[in-house]
């Protein structure tokens, strides 16, 4: 006799069952009455019971909890799990994510319970991926929605921006997913997010094996990261003054004012993420506010010139930069380029980012962007188009070289799919142009 609460097979005969205690049932056959054990008919229909009689067949739900670590990025959990010592009992600043799907409960309605369970585990996925994609932990599911932190298991520079841009990814994705369960049939509302995010002051204090954080918020940081979700509209990203100021320059906001939060005395400063800025380093936004005086670099610059010297004369050079972070390697950079301004040279620039390591070509993809001005919010006919006036102003032969560029820029029709190569020979063209 199988119990019905965790599967286990237990002898003929028994009132409980002997791995977890639960009160054993027969099923009748005819009408599926549950029947109490040592019973020789259906008392609901008349059925005769034989041994054949079997315990109803549940479908166990998948525990969401338990896909967390499984959607972490590789090595990520382990490098959390090895700095648990220091991190638990540290006091550190923290960017809090609150995510949650607006008009559940009448979804469920509408759906019943199963249909929106399995609904609801394809946006879980989407949401834990878009948080772990920027190094954040997704700490709680909160049944329709989840609670990220981004600064906390693992230490990051830049957590608001971070967080800021999981929100724009994951009201990104879900836009696609609306697409695709339009295409399966699924006629029912669009669905989308209400994103809150603040930044503060927050003590670490358990951390369990499951990478689940306990701790103590200094002031009330988890609070009004909440708040501000509660406030945004469906499909927005709500942010505070202190989020903000970290990330002004990073994106444009819009200004909505002073809102009244339940528990504060006075109005909070409320923003509106609108969309990624053009400007993509901390350097960069610091550059347009004004920059010191540049002291104490004249040998790295001119040991630059000299190795730019030797590039002109046809000997390519190549230079390693290194120092800890706000050493002024930008700075040193910044400077050069300047220098640089009236030489007839095509200055290239391309970045790495520690949450794009798993995209092909980043470093590339991004040279490109900057090299013909793609925005961030331009769509595939202007990126087409911003890329074919590029390449006939560089006077470059667009057969050879246009269709793997669109390819990298995730530019559909980009006529490489007419093309039969093996995937060797797609990255030696791509290489190539």
């Amino acid at each position: 006799m199988q119990c019905q609460k965790c599967r286990f097979e237990n002898r003929e005969g028994v009132n409980f069952c002997e791995e977890c205690g639960t009160k054993t049932e027969l099923v009748c056959p005819g009408c599926e009455t549950i029947i109490p054990t040592g019973s020789k008919f259906c008392g609901q229909c008349g059925q005769a019971l034989s041994d054949t009689v079997s315990t109803p067949d549940v479908k166990l739900p998948i525990d969401p909890i338990a896909k967390l670590k499984s959607y972490l990025p590789t090595g990520l959990s382990e490098k959390i799990l090895t700095q648990k010592g220091r991190i638990e009992g540290e006091k550190r600043q923290v960017t809090v994510l609150f995510c949650d799907l607006a008009g559940y409960t009448p979804l469920t309605e509408k759906l019943g319970s199963e249909e929106a369970f399995n609904l609801m585990n394809r946006v879980y996925e989407i949401l834990i991926h878009k948080v772990n994609a920027f190094e954040g932990t997704v700490n709680e599911l909160t049944g329709d929605g989840i609670l990220g932190l981004f600064g906390t298991p693992i230490a990051l520079e830049d957590a608001p921006q971070r967080a800021i841009r999981s929100a724009l990814a994951i009201h990104w994705e879900m836009a696609r997913l609306n697409e695709q369960l339009l295409k399966e049939g699924n006629i029912i509302p669009p669905l989308r997010m209400r994103v809150g995010i603040h930044t503060g002051q927050v003590v670490v204090g358990t951390l369990g094996n499951d990478l689940r954080v306990e701790f103590k918020a200094v002031g009330d940081t988890v609070n009004l990261a909440s708040r501000m979700e509660g406030l945004a509209e469906p499909g927005t990203t709500y942010i505070t003054a202190t989020t903000y100021k970290l990330t002004e320059g990073f994106f444009r906001f819009e200004g909505l004012g002073k809102k009244e939060i339940k528990g504060k005395k006075k109005g909070v400063e409320v923003y509106r993420v609108i969309a990624p800025n053009n400007m993509r380093t901390r350097f960069d936004v610091s550059a347009e506010q004004g920059l010191t005086p540049f002291m104490g670099r004249d040998r790295e610059l001119e040991l630059l010139k000299d190795v730019y010297k030797r590039a002109i004369d046809g000997r390519g050079q190549a230079v390693s930069i290194v120092a800890d972070a706000g050493m002024g390697k930008s700075r040193l950079l910044y400077e050069f380029r300047k220098i640089m301004t009236n030489e007839k040279v095509i200055f290239l620039e391309g970045k790495c980012l520690s949450y794009s390591k798993s995209k092909s070509y980043h470093p590339i993809i991004d040279l490109l962007k900057g090299q013909f001005d793609i925005l961030e919010n331009d769509g595939e006919p202007e990126t087409r188009n911003k890329v074919k006036q590029g390449l006939k102003l560089l006077q470059v032969d667009e057969t050879t070289t246009l269709p793997y560029f669109l390819e990298l820029l995730s530019v559909k029709d980009s006529s490489n799919d007419q093309i039969s190569f093996s995937p060797e020979g797609k990255k030696d063209n791509i290489i190539q142009a």
